[in-house]
């Protein structure tokens, strides 16, 4: 069964009279010959699984979902081909999981209901060839992970968005967008993490502008063509935000391009921006690499960042704390995010011991150093089971208890 855990707590979650409905195509009772057929029969805790059409056509049809359900491939480690705008009826304690959904012309919405984050909709290692995700409201909890969105974006409130391959540069809007702002909401981590995305010309890679949340912004390669990372807000509660470990390049525009970018930061607000590279390849004049904005009344720490010396304006001054950075040197990319011309980025992170490399060398500057690099999240699709985010201690101590949190998904 495919299913979500923890390592160190498995909680089940399906109701002990759980169904399994089997959509097929022509099929008799006891399957069903849609997806909406087999939705309308469901009750909270239950399987769709879908078989594909011959030829893999897809199930043409927009869902709406008012259950906790799952929906899964009757394949083993394969996808469900569908087309349509699946809508999500938001609900306390609703839960809908999705893993290896591959929609040709559609993607996700939502109706609003519920309390704030009492829906959680998880979309796990499934393909959009044109269509995005949108829960952008403040009661969905939305973990998309390990998705590929060849010609689209993802917006939400609340969540996590892990190692995804999204490329947005055709369409309006910015690329990864994190919104959501409620006092009534509990603090928790936001991780934007192992990501590649690429934004078009006035658009944001990745944008964060939430008070209810931690900001975890760390190891994604972003392409963009106005701020590589918009940064607003963040919780007043004094617990760090990290932007660690992101490569960051202006590959288009059409005015002034920010690698970073830092505004109107909450009163209470820490920010640390720590071991990024900055660069471009676009071609116009006005570049700024890490960018201190108007109205910041938060903490914002800038230290041991690379920015290219072909990016005009390199790190701004008057910053809460700026150290180690370096603007004199070139840095140029291969089309994967890697580094051609390094610049001071090899063993140029921050060099404490608990910020190493996986190979416990010092750590490096960009998307590919520090303990969450970029390669642990891709390739996408390989149809098996995944572990796709740790937590851990980064110093370990002699005598003090090991504690290791792991999330993942498998069939």
């Amino acid at each position: 069964m495919k299913a979500l855990f923890t390592l160190v707590a498995f909680t089940a979650s399906l109701s002990l009279f759980a169904t399994d409905r089997i959509v097929e195509e022509f099929g008799q009772a006891p399957a069903y010959a849609s997806i909406t057929a087999a939705v309308a029969a469901a009750s909270d805790g239950d399987r769709i699984i879908v078989k594909n059409r011959a030829g893999n056509i897809p199930w043409i049809e927009d869902i709406t979902v008012n259950k906790s359900l799952q929906f899964l491939s009757f394949i083993n480690d394969g996808f469900f081909y569908v087309q349509g705008t699946y809508t999500i009826t938001g609900a306390a304690g609703r839960t809908v999981t999705v893993i290896g959904m591959r929609n040709t012309s559609g993607g996700f919405a939502f109706t609003s209901g519920g309390s704030v984050r009492g829906t959680t909709v998880r979309i796990l290692d499934s393909y959009f060839v044109n269509g995005s995700i949108n829960f952008n409201n403040n009661n969905f909890q939305a973990d998309i992970i390990g998705c590929t969105l060849a010609k689209g974006r993802v917006n939400i409130n609340f969540g996590n968005v892990v190692g995804c391959d999204i490329d947005g540069s055709t369409v309006s809007g910015d690329v990864i967008s994190i919104t959501g702002s409620t006092a009534s909401a509990v603090l928790d981590t936001c991780a934007v993490i192992g990501n590649n995305v690429k934004a078009g010309s006035g658009y944001d890679g990745v944008s964060f502008n939430s008070t209810g949340q931690v900001a975890h912004i760390r190891n994604n390669f972003i392409q963009h063509g106005w701020m590589g990372i918009n940064i607003y807000a963040g919780n007043n509660s004094g617990v760090q935000n990290l932007v660690w470990n992101n490569t960051v390049t202006a590959y288009t525009g059409s005015g002034t391009t920010y690698g970073i970018s830092l505004a109107n930061t909450t009163s209470g607000s820490v920010w640390e921006v720590m071991n990024n590279a900055v660069t471009r390849t676009w071609t116009g004049s006005n570049n700024i690499g890490i960018h201190k904005n108007s109205g910041n009344s938060g903490q914002i720490n800038v230290y041991f960042n690379h920015v290219s010396s072909n990016v005009s304006g390199g790190v701004s001054t008057g910053f809460t704390f700026e150290s180690d950075n370096t603007t004199d040197q070139v840095i140029t990319l291969n089309a994967d995010g890697t580094f051609n011309t390094p610049g001071g980025c090899i063993d140029g992170g921050n060099p404490a011991a608990v910020l190493s490399d996986l190979d416990l060398s010092t750590g490096d500057a960009g998307a590919f150093g520090g303990s969450y690099t970029l390669n642990n999240f891709h390739p996408l699709h390989t149809g098996s089971a995944r572990v796709y985010l740790t937590g851990h201690p980064f110093n370990v101590r002699s005598g003090s208890t090991l504690r290791v949190k792991a999330v993942a998904f498998d069939r």
